[in-house]
């Protein structure tokens, strides 16, 4: 894989490059290296949906992840609403990281949009899986994740010993 940005807007569900359904925001694909100039604007967003988020946990990732991509969408201004961060592991296995929606733009869709040009995204670079892992309180995430093809695969306490929910998906 490559450290190229894709910077083409892409439509998760029309499936087309440089446009979106009808007042929807296009999800933005960047790959590589290239994910790490984005750390600010995602940290600044994580700090809004998640409570206890710590910028450091992103920052100080982002420059050792192989094979990264971020899926984003922002809003007619400009700002970032949402977005899906992962990275390869393994020759098979894309591992979908972290994520989000603004609290403000969330119920429209913009997840499931993600998870799909993610899944898309990630059949076409020959990976055969994803993974993630969920906090089991999200239930919200973990249902999502459920009509989205994973399958509940594992169950383990976190560093903080919070309860996470493993889940995997097959891509066809």
């Amino acid at each position: 894989m490559t450290d190229r940005a894709i910077r083409a807007k892409r439509s998760a569900r029309a499936g087309t490059h440089g446009c979106s359904m009808m007042g929807e925001p296009a999800i933005e694909v960047v790959e590589g290296s290239a994910v790490e100039q984005h750390g600010a604007e995602l940290a600044a967003l994580c700090r809004v949906i998640f409570a206890d988020f710590a910028p450091e946990y992103l920052l100080g990732r982002l420059s050792h992840l192989d094979g990264a991509a971020l899926f984003s969408a922002h809003d007619a201004e400009g700002r970032l609403i949402a977005f899906k961060l992962g990275y390869r592991r393994g020759e098979t296995l894309f591992y979908s990281w972290l994520g989000g929606v603004h609290p403000d733009a969330r119920r429209k869709g913009l997840a499931r949009r993600l998870t799909e040009a993610q899944h898309r995204w990630a059949r076409e670079q020959g990976y055969s899986h994803v993974e993630t892992r969920t906090r089991a309180g999200n239930n919200a995430m973990i249902i999502l994740n459920l009509q989205c093809g994973f399958s509940i695969v594992g169950f383990e306490l976190d560093k903080a010993g919070i309860p996470v929910v493993i889940q995997r998906a097959e891509l066809a």
